[in-house]
C-alpha cells in the first residue's frame, strides 16, 4: 500500500515542505509519517494503540503525546497525498480516453456523456453535537469511485467549484446547488449542468424578458413539460423540465413538506404541497444534444454519490470524529479519505478481474468493499511479533495505564 502511495507523490520531499517533518529524530522520514496517520485513522488505533505498534513499523520508541505532537502537524501532507492519488485517477481516465478515441477515429459511435455527480455530507463528532466538519466530493459514476474529495469545516457552504470541474463533462446537483453563481462556474469551464430546483429558489424569463412561473407550467396530464428560459447572469439559454411524480413518491414528498413546516413552527405554503408532485429540472444541454427522456435518465444517476457517501459512512468508519482537535481531527479525516480511495482502487480490480471458466457473475459492490477495505485496515495496522519476548513486553509497556490512585476493578479481581 505504502508503494503505491510512493508511486505517485515523494513522500520524504512532501513532509519536508508541508512541515510535517522537522528533524530526522524517532520519525526518519515521510513514509513513518504516513504510516503513522493510517494507523490511527483508519488503523482505527487510539493515540496510544498508534504508538504501541509503531516500533513494528521500523519507527522508534514513542508515547502517546509523541504522535499526538506529529500527527498535528500531518494535516497538509495527507491533503497532498490525497491530491496525488486522485490526479493519478484523472491522468489515468484521461490516457485511457485518449486510447479509446483514436481506436473508433474510424467509427461514428452516438455521444457518450462524461458524468460527474457533486454534492457535500457533513461528518460529525460522536463527542460533541456541535463539532462537524463537510466533505465536499465529486463522484464518477460510470466507474464507480470518487474523483474529487475537499474536506472544509461548516464556515465553507456547498459550492459547485470546491471540486474539480472537468471540461466537457455534465455535472449533476441537488437543488442546494441551483444558484446563478454555481452554474456561472460551471459553464465557465465549459461542461455543462443538470440539477433540480425548486418552485422559488430562481427567477427564470422567457425570451422576451417576461417572468415565467413553474407552478404555470406544471402539467395537468400526467406527461413531462419542457421549455426554454433564461436565468438573469447566464447567457446561455437553458431548458425547463418538468416531471410528475408517482402518485406515493408525490404523496411522501408532501408529508416530508409538512413535517418540516411543522418543525421550523411555520404554516405551509400551498404552493409548496403543489410542486412537491413534480421533479423541476434545469440543464444547459441544448435539445439536439440530449432529449427530454434523456436528462432525467441523467439526473436520476445522481442517487449514487449518495451510495458513495454512505459506503464512507457504514463501511469506511468514516461517520463519528474521535477528537475535537481541529488539526488532529483534519489529519484522521483526510487519512480515512486517502484509505477510502485505495479501497475503490482495489474494489475495481476485483470487479473488472476476468474470472475463468464459465462463471460470468459480476460480484455485488457492498460486500466486495467491505472485503477491500478490511484488506486495507490488515495492511495497515501490522501485527505485533508474537515470538519475540521483548517486544512483547516493551508493548505491554506502552499500553499501561498512567498512574492512578484508584485501582481498576479488573485488575482487583484478577487472579493471574
Amino acid at each position: 500500500m505504502i508503494s503505491h502511495i510512493r508511486a505517485v507523490v515523494d513522500l520524504d520531499s512532501v513532509a519536508r515542505a508541508t512541515g510535517a517533518l522537522v528533524r530526522r529524530n524517532k520519525v526518519r522520514d515521510g513514509e513513518q509519517l504516513c504510516r503513522l496517520a493510517l494507523m490511527y485513522g483508519p488503523g482505527g488505533l487510539s493515540l496510544r494503540g498508534t504508538a504501541a505498534l509503531a516500533e513494528e513499523v521500523g519507527i522508534r520508541s514513542l508515547s502517546d503525546k509523541a504522535v499526538l505532537g506529529r500527527l498535528r502537524k500531518c494535516g497538509r501532507l495527507m491533503e497532498r497525498i490525497l491530491l496525488a492519488l486522485l490526479a493519478a485517477r484523472g491522468a489515468e481516465v484521461a490516457s485511457a480516453a485518449e486510447g479509446a478515441g483514436a481506436a473508433a477515429s474510424a467509427e461514428a459511435p452516438a455521444e457518450e456523456l462524461e458524468l460527474s455527480l457533486v454534492d457535500g455530507s457533513l461528518i460529525c463528532s460522536v463527542r460533541r453535537k456541535n463539532i462537524a466538519w463537510r466533505l465536499h466530493a465529486c463522484y464518477d459514476p460510470g466507474r464507480g469511485r470518487f474523483c474529487d474529495l475537499v474536506v472544509t469545516d461548516t464556515k465553507h457552504a456547498e459550492r459547485v467549484d470546491r471540486t474539480r470541474i472537468q471540461a466537457g463533462h455534465v455535472v449533476v446537483m441537488d437543488r442546494g446547488y441551483a444558484r446563478v453563481r454555481d452554474f456561472q462556474a460551471v459553464l465557465a469551464d465549459q461542461a455543462d449542468f443538470v440539477t433540480r430546483i425548486g418552485w422559488r429558489s430562481l427567477r427564470l424569463f422567457n425570451a422576451d424578458g417576461q417572468p415565467v412561473d413553474p407552478l404555470a407550467e406544471l402539467p395537468r396530464d400526467g406527461k413531462l413539460c419542457e421549455r426554454a428560459v433564461q436565468v438573469a447572469g447566464v447567457a446561455r439559454a437553458l431548458r425547463l423540465i418538468i416531471a410528475p411524480l408517482p402518485s406515493e413518491k408525490a404523496t411522501q414528498q408532501r408529508k416530508k413538506a409538512a413535517r418540516k413546516a411543522s418543525k421550523q413552527n411555520r404554516r405551509l405554503d400551498p404552493r409548496t404541497t403543489q410542486a412537491a408532485g413534480y421533479l423541476l429540472l434545469l440543464t444547459s444541454l441544448p435539445a439536439a444534444r440530449q432529449s427530454t427522456a434523456a436528462v432525467l435518465s441523467i439526473y436520476r444517476q445522481r442517487w449514487q454519490i449518495e451510495l458513495g457517501f454512505k459506503r464512507l459512512k457504514s463501511l469506511g468508519d468514516i461517520d463519528g470524529l474521535p477528537t475535537a482537535d481541529p488539526d488532529l481531527t483534519r489529519t484522521w479525516l483526510l487519512a480515512h479519505l486517502i484509505a477510502a480511495v485505495l479501497t475503490e482502487d482495489l474494489v475495481n480490480q476485483i470487479l473488472d478481474f476476468s474470472p475463468s471458466g464459465g462463471r460470468r457473475r459480476r460480484p455485488s459492490i457492498w460486500p466486495t468493499y467491505k472485503q477491500a477495505r478490511e484488506m486495507i485496515r490488515r495492511a495497515i495496522v501490522p501485527v505485533p511479533m508474537i515470538h519475540d519476548a521483548r517486544r512483547l513486553q516493551r508493548l505491554r509497556h506502552r499500553l499501561a495505564e498512567p498512574p492512578r490512585k484508584r485501582k481498576l476493578q479488573a485488575y482487583r479481581i484478577r487472579k493471574c
